[in-house]
C-alpha cells in the first residue's frame, strides 16, 4: 500500500505531462489546417478578384497598347493616374488593386507608409521574374512596400503578345489572418482548460484504481484455476492478435509457458509463415460474427500428430468493436480414424454397386443410338441417289460418336475407379492447358473463349493423367453449356494446404435441385436428357478423380441462365517440399 502511495506522484507527472503534448499537438495540428483553409481563401478570393478586374478593364476596351509614355486600354481610355478601376475592385471584392505599365504602378490603392497612393513605386521579387522574365501570371504571399500580402498578378499584353504591363490584385496577410489569430488563442485556451481537466481525471482514476485492482488480481487467480482444471487446450488473443490468456493443457500442446505467451504476437513466437496464416485467421474471425469452427491436424509438441476441431468465436465492446478472441482445441484422433475407416468401406460398397449400375446402364445406352442405325441403312441402300441421304448419314454419324462417346466414358470411369492413383507434384496449369487443346475445337465450334488464370507455378499432389481427364471433362462439359460467344474461366485460391480449382461458365446455369445430382452416374439435367451428345458420366467421371485425390467437388449457380462454377479442392505441393503440419492457435 505505501509503495502505491509512492507512485501516486510519478504517475500524476507522466499524466500531467502526456495530456499537455497531447494537447500540444493536437493545437497545432487544428491551428494549421485553419491556417491552410485561410491561406485556401484567400487564393480564391485573389482569383474571384482578379476575374473582377479583368471584367471591369473589358468594359473599356480587350487591347492594351503604350503610347507616348502612356498606358491605353481599347482606343482612348488613359490608365496612367487613373484609380477608378481598381478603387472599384477594393470596393466590390475587399482586395487592393494595381495597373503596372511595365514595372512600374501607374494606377494603384495600395498606400506608402505616409497614406498617400504608391503610384511609381516598382515591381520586384518573384512576381517580377515570373510575369517579366517568364510572361506567366503569379500567385502567391510577396512582399508590398515590406507588408506581406496574399497576391495575384496576371501579365497584360499587346496586340502583337508582348508583355507591356500587369495587373495586380491582393490582401496583406495580417488583415486576412486576424480571424485566424483569434480562434488560435480561443483553441490554446480552451486545451489548456481540457489539459487542467484530464489531470484532475487521472488523479481522481488512480486513487480509485488501487481499490479495484486487488477484486481483479482475486477474479483473474480465480478464473486462472477453473481454466486449468479444463484438459481441452484454451487461449484467448487481443484485438491487436496477443495472447491474453492460456490454460496449462495449450501450455502442453504449443511446448510454452504462459510467460513466454501472454503479452506476445504470432510474429514473435513462430516463423514468419506460419505466423502469416495465424493472423490471416485472425483477423477472418474478428471481423464476422459468430463462431468459427473447423478441423485440421496439428503436432503436438511432444511429437505426437493429432487431428483437432478448433472452436474461435470473436468478442465485441459495447460499440461492436472487436475486442480479441477466444479459442478452444478439441481432441478429435479416434473420431477421425472411425470416420475413415468407414468412409473405405463405404467407398468399397459403393464400387461395387456402382459397377452393377454401370453395366446395367451401358447395356441401355447402347441399345438407344443403334436403334436408329438398324431402321436407317436399309433405307440409304434404297436412297442412294436420293438427298436425304446426308441428313440420314448425318444422324448415324452422331449415333456412331455417342456410341463412342459413351464407350470412352464409361472406358474412363472403370480406370479411374479401380484403383487409388500416386499422388506426386503436377504442374497445374500444364494439366489444364493440356486439356483446353483436347476440347478447343469445341470451344471454338460455339465461339467460347477459355482464360487459364491458374498460377503457372502452382503445384498440386496428383495424377497428372487423372488431372489432365478432369480438366478436360469439366472444359467439354463449359464448352457445351456456356453462353454462345461466351466464356469459361479457370482459377485457383487458397494456400499451399488446401488448392480451390474453379471452372466457371456464363451459361444456361442450373436450378438448385440440380446441383447436388450433375455428380450422379449417368444423371443428366431436364434440358439435356435427350441430348444425344452426353452420356452424363463426364461429372461422375470429375468426382472419381476428386476422391482419389482426396478433395472435394461441388457445383454453384445463382439459376437458369446466370452460368454455372464447379469447384473442387486439391492438396498443394511447395516445389517438392514436405507440406508443413501447422499448430494452428
Amino acid at each position: 500500500m505505501k509503495m502505491a502511495t509512492e507512485k501516486v506522484p510519478i504517475l500524476l507527472v507522466i499524466t500531467a505531462v502526456a495530456i499537455a503534448f497531447v494537447m500540444m499537438v493536437a493545437n497545432r495540428l487544428v491551428l494549421e489546417q485553419i491556417r491552410e483553409e485561410a491561406v485556401r481563401q484567400a487564393s480564391r478570393q485573389q482569383e474571384s478578384s482578379m476575374a473582377a478586374f479583368w471584367e471591369q478593364t473589358s468594359r473599356h476596351g480587350n487591347l492594351f497598347h503604350i503610347e507616348g509614355g502612356r498606358m491605353i486600354l481599347g482606343d482612348y481610355y488613359v490608365l496612367n493616374d487613373s484609380n477608378e478601376i481598381p478603387d472599384r475592385i477594393f470596393h466590390i471584392t475587399g482586395s487592393r488593386a494595381t495597373i503596372f505599365m511595365g514595372d512600374t504602378r501607374i494606377a494603384t490603392n495600395v498606400m506608402k507608409a505616409d497614406g498617400t497612393r504608391a503610384i511609381g513605386t516598382r515591381l520586384v521579387g518573384p512576381a517580377y521574374d515570373t510575369v517579366f522574365r517568364q510572361g506567366m501570371r503569379y500567385r502567391g504571399s510577396a512582399d508590398i512596400l515590406g507588408i506581406p500580402y496574399f497576391t495575384a498578378y496576371d501579365p497584360i499584353r499587346d496586340p502583337s503578345g508582348k508583355v507591356i504591363g500587369a495587373l495586380f490584385v491582393g490582401v496583406k496577410q495580417s488583415e486576412y489572418l486576424a480571424r485566424y489569430n483569434g480562434i488560435a488563442v480561443k483553441i490554446t485556451a480552451i486545451n489548456g482548460t481540457l489539459a487542467a481537466i484530464f489531470v484532475l481525471f487521472a488523479v481522481l482514476l488512480i486513487l480509485n484504481r488501487r481499490h479495484s485492482e486487488k477484486e481483479i488480481r482475486a477474479q483473474l487467480l480465480f478464473q486462472q484455476h477453473l481454466l486449468d482444471t479444463i484438459p481441452s487446450p484454451i487461449f484467448s488473443k487481443d484485438a491487436l492478435g496477443r495472447y491474453t490468456l492460456c490454460n496449462k493443457a495449450f501450455q502442453s500442446y504449443v511446448g510454452l509457458t504462459r510467460e513466454e505467451l501472454i503479452g506476445k504476437s504470432v510474429f514473435e513466437l513462430w516463423p514468419e509463415e506460419l505466423a502469416q496464416r495465424y493472423y490471416d485467421m485472425d483477423r477472418d474471425i474478428m471481423e464476422a460474427t459468430g463462431t468459427q469452427i473447423y478441423e485440421s491436424q496439428v503436432r503436438y509438441a511432444d511429437g505426437s500428430l493429432r487431428d483437432v476441431m478448433f472452436h474461435k468465436a470473436s468478442f465485441r465492446d459495447e460499440h461492436g468493436t472487436p475486442g480479441g478472441l477466444v479459442g478452444v482445441i478439441l481432441d478429435i484422433t479416434e473420431r477421425k480414424a472411425a470416420e475413415k475407416e468407414r468412409s473405405l468401406m463405404e467407398a468399397q460398397r459403393h464400387r461395387s454397386r456402382m459397377m452393377e449400375l454401370l453395366l446395367i446402364q451401358l447395356n441401355h445406352d447402347l441399345n438407344t443410338p443403334l436403334t436408329p442405325l438398324f431402321a436407317l441403312l436399309p433405307m440409304i441402300r434404297r436412297k442412294v441417289e436420293d438427298a436425304g441421304v446426308d441428313r440420314m448419314l448425318e444422324i448415324c454419324q452422331q449415333c456412331v460418336n455417342q456410341i463412342q462417346g459413351l464407350a470412352g466414358k464409361t472406358f474412363d470411369l472403370v480406370r479411374i475407379s479401380s484403383e487409388r492413383p500416386r499422388l506426386l507434384p503436377v504442374n497445374l496449369a500444364v494439366a489444364a492447358d493440356s486439356a483446353l487443346g483436347d476440347v478447343s475445337n469445341a470451344l471454338a465450334e460455339r465461339g467460347v473463349i477459355c482464360c487459364n488464370a491458374i498460377d503457372p507455378e502452382l503445384k498440386v499432389l496428383g495424377s497428372a493423367e487423372q488431372l489432365t481427364l478432369l480438366f478436360k471433362n469439366l472444359l467439354g462439359n463449359a464448352a457445351r453449356y456456356a453462353a454462345q460467344n461466351g466464356k469459361v474461366v479457370l482459377s485457383t485460391t487458397g494456400r499451399e494446404d488446401e488448392i480451390v480449382v474453379s471452372v466457371r461458365d456464363d451459361g444456361v446455369g442450373l436450378d438448385r435441385e440440380h446441383l447436388a445430382l450433375i455428380f450422379d452416374e449417368f444423371y443428366k439435367a431436364d434440358s439435356a436428357r435427350h441430348d444425344l451428345t452426353t452420356q452424363g458420366l463426364g461429372l461422375a467421371i470429375c468426382k472419381r478423380i476428386v476422391t482419389n485425390h482426396d478433395g472435394m467437388i461441388w457445383a454453384e449457380s445463382p439459376g437458369p441462365g446466370l452460368g454455372t462454377t464447379i469447384s473442387f479442392t486439391l492438396k498443394g505441393d511447395s516445389s517438392g517440399d514436405p507440406i508443413p503440419v501447422l499448430y494452428d492457435i
